[in-house]
């Protein structure tokens, strides 16, 4: 079994969906590193350790306050910058720590060539998860942040049943150019939680944000001040590349 974390972020051009599978037999290996890198932060820049890491906010200095004496103020922008590389690096070194035992998985479409951009983007992601696991003998449960549930649970359910996938080679076996191949490695229905809560949802937030970095373009003059347009290439071992092989990053772009 491998367990996926996914979240998704989206700007003027693109929409970005990201998945973070750990095989179960080392998910407790990988909780206890991460558990500890918010403790990190908190001894590094003073935070609450109630403060949820989310990405945009700590790119644009939002939300997160530090203590000043007996009060309380906003965090810098240039150490909230220091927090998401350091996430990132957090990840990268996790998924050399576990020799394959983890992965990410990437989509990022142009908003303007889907109708539906965040349905075309689980499509896309539902599928190479499936393809991976079943690749590698396993099955998968999805974990998602709390929000979208309807349309994630009914089109999950209809990839279960119709999910028609085109051939690579122009046509199938059958003649024909598409086929219908159910999702069937991926077990259960699709769980839903608060990414305050949970430190792998918060870190997949971290992926999806850093690669609409990477791709919109072009980049507005507070990332290319941090240098946040190259964030995203931190993450190398941990990069399912097979998902895209056209792709040197494995993103799947269309």
């Amino acid at each position: 079994m491998r367990l996926y974390y996914l979240d998704e972020s989206e700007g003027p051009t693109y929409y970005v969906r990201s998945a973070l599978g750990i095989n179960v037999e080392l998910w407790n290996q990988a909780f206890l590193n991460i558990k500890d890198w918010p403790k990190d932060i908190v001894r590094v820049y003073n935070i609450p350790l109630f403060k949820e890491l989310h990405a945009s906010d700590i790119l644009a200095a939002r939300g997160l306050i530090v203590r000043d004496g007996r009060d309380y103020k906003r965090i810098r922008q240039k150490n909230g910058v220091k927090i998401f590389i350091s996430g990132l690096q957090r990840l990268e070194n996790l998924a050399i720590a576990l020799s394959g035992g983890m992965e990410i998985i990437n989509v990022c479409l142009k908003k303007r060539q889907h109708k539906h951009p965040d349905i075309a983007s689980l499509d896309r992601v539902l599928n190479r998860i499936n393809t991976s696991v079943k690749k590698d003998n396993r099955y998968a449960f999805l974990i998602f942040d709390e929000g979208k549930e309807k349309a994630i649970n009914y089109w999950y359910r209809k990839c279960r049943v119709y999910n028609p996938i085109p051939s690579k080679y122009g046509q199938w076996e059958t003649g024909e150019e598409w086929k219908n191949i159910p999702i069937q490695n991926i077990v259960g229905g699709p769980s839903f939680r608060v990414s305050a809560s949970d430190y792998f949802l918060q870190m997949v937030d971290f992926v999806a944000h850093a690669l609409l970095k990477q791709e919109e373009q072009p980049p507005i003059p507070r990332i290319t001040q941090y240098d946040l347009q190259n964030a995203f290439r931190i993450l190398n071992e941990t990069l399912n590349e097979d998902a895209a092989r056209e792709d040197e990053q494995g993103i799947v772009r269309h």
